[in-house]
């Protein structure tokens, strides 16, 4: 404690004696003019360096020209992604790429380097790397460009680190949207220099994972991003490259509530039509027109950003299988309509007594008409009181015959020529007259659910729920 105490004192000390000391001393032109050649000499050294090394420089000829091709040796660090955009079929990143190789005409066994930015680096020659597949390369600019160049002054060596920002095109594969993992390439070529005078190596090992700084994505997660040899598809034969590859594998949860979701709960309301009477026309037609119309809707709305290829994508299996789902519930009321109106219309007939007082039967000799009307078609029944007596076990072929306190809503069959609709006989001295007749028994629309919609309330959630299974089984793992 004691001996760091002293030391804090001394140093202390001697820093105040050195103040003072420099303070003693007066700023003249001459002391100034030494200070200024003594922090001004490693500077002015390098200047004549540069100088000597420029003077017999030619940019315009690349190293080991007619000796060797040239290594140039390439590494890369990603700093962002950008949009990744279905529609253009481009993606976006921002990165470092760093290039090194070996000029011997910058070997002089110095052990001192030197350091270039902005547009001087345009006075030494570089390869001209370009992006084969790229739409648009830009290279950042903030007070000047950000590209520098390192130059060993012993052996040569030589890098050249540049930020960039290139948008580049990819060839998509949409069959699984919205649960695809796309695959992309960011290829790197010389545009002048082909196999003979130049060849790409990487600086780390082949297949190696590039760093990334930041991968976050709005719609994807980046799985993979690995250095690679020349890819088939953009490089030519005759020159060397290298190929860079993304995996992004995209994030399906906003399809699953925007999407998947409000679908599966528009299809399900359409089921609810089968516990609708089927008497209510507009309230079950209704109801499937609407869910019809938003299905196409969404179907619409999920291709609007996307390209217009020839194949379908998965989102479009599952908007049309839904749409079919819920039409065929449409179909099935049509089924049900037909089959109620068609037995609500041929039942069977059963025969019906109806006992009337002779004093409520119509005077004798007079005429009694009925008009019943059954569709498009009316029925008119004549006959008096006179045929009761001579006509009673006549059979009918004309459909005369009398109807008394019938009711409103109960049809009457049409002629039948094989048996009389009405049988009709009386009995005198005021006693009673019995009037037999045939009609349909009366149909109510509570009288027993319909057996189609019974069991499309089950085959319809059924099937759905199977389709699902199989079709997220499918595409989630396959």
């Amino acid at each position: 404690m004691l001996i760091s105490l002293l030391a804090i004192i001394f140093g202390l000390t001697e820093l105040l004696s050195t103040a003072s000391t420099t303070n003693s001393l007066k700023l003249t032109p001459a002391n100034l003019k030494v200070s200024d050649e003594r922090l001004t000499a490693a500077g002015n050294n390098m200047s004549l360096i540069i100088k000597h090394i420029m003077k017999n420089y030619d940019k315009n000829v690349r190293p080991y020209y007619e000796v060797k091709p040239i290594d140039v040796q390439l590494d890369m660090l990603i700093l962002s992604f950008g949009e990744l955009k279905e529609a253009d079929m481009v993606f976006t990143t921002d990165i470092y790429l760093g290039q090194f190789w070996q000029d011997p005409r910058f070997a002089y066994g110095f052990n001192n380097s030197i350091s270039f930015g902005g547009n001087y680096v345009d006075n030494f020659w570089v390869p001209d790397t370009f992006f084969v597949n790229s739409v648009n390369t830009e290279i950042h600019h903030m007070i000047s460009p950000n590209k520098k160049l390192w130059i060993s002054l012993d052996k040569g060596h030589i890098m050249l680190s540049a930020r960039l920002k290139s948008t580049a095109t990819c060839k998509m594969d949409l069959r699984k949207y919205p649960m695809d993992i796309q695959t992309c390439h960011l290829a790197l070529e010389s545009f002048s220099f082909d196999e003979s005078d130049l060849m790409y190596k990487w600086k780390k090992k082949l297949g190696s994972k590039v760093f990334i700084y930041d991968s976050e994505m709005a719609q994807f997660t980046v799985v993979n991003v690995t250095r690679g040899l020349k890819h088939p598809l953009y490089h030519s034969r005759s020159f060397s490259g290298l190929t860079v590859t993304f995996e992004f594998q995209r994030r399906t949860m906003y399809y699953i509530f925007q999407m998947y979701i409000p679908c599966i709960c528009i299809v399900a309301l359409s089921w609810v039509s089968f516990w609708v009477d089927a008497e209510a026309v507009p309230a079950r037609v209704g109801l499937s027109i609407t869910t019809v119309l938003t299905i196409c809707y969404m179907l619409g709305s999920v291709n609007t950003n996307l390209p217009r290829v020839s194949y379908l994508k998965a989102i479009d299996y599952f908007l049309l299988l839904s749409f079919s789902f819920i039409f065929l519930t449409l179909i099935e009321y049509v089924v049900v309509l037909k089959y109620t109106r068609r037995k609500k219309y041929s039942g069977s007939f059963s025969p019906h007594k109806i006992e009337l007082s002779e004093d409520e039967l119509v005077e004798d000799k007079k005429m009694m008409e009925v008009k019943i009307q059954i569709g498009k078609t009316a029925y008119t029944f004549l006959d008096s009181l006179s045929d009761l007596a001579s006509d009673g076990n006549k059979k009918t072929n004309n459909c005369h015959g009398e109807m008394y306190r019938s009711s409103p809503r109960m049809p009457v069959k049409t002629c039948d020529h094989s048996r009389p609709i009405l049988r009709r006989y009386s009995k005198k001295d005021g006693k009673k007259t019995c009037i037999t007749h045939f009609f349909r028994k009366p149909f109510s629309p509570g009288e027993g659910e319909n057996k189609i919609d019974k069991y499309s309330r089950f085959f319809f959630p059924f099937s759905y729920g199977v389709f699902l299974m199989v079709y997220f089984a499918f595409f989630f793992y396959y």
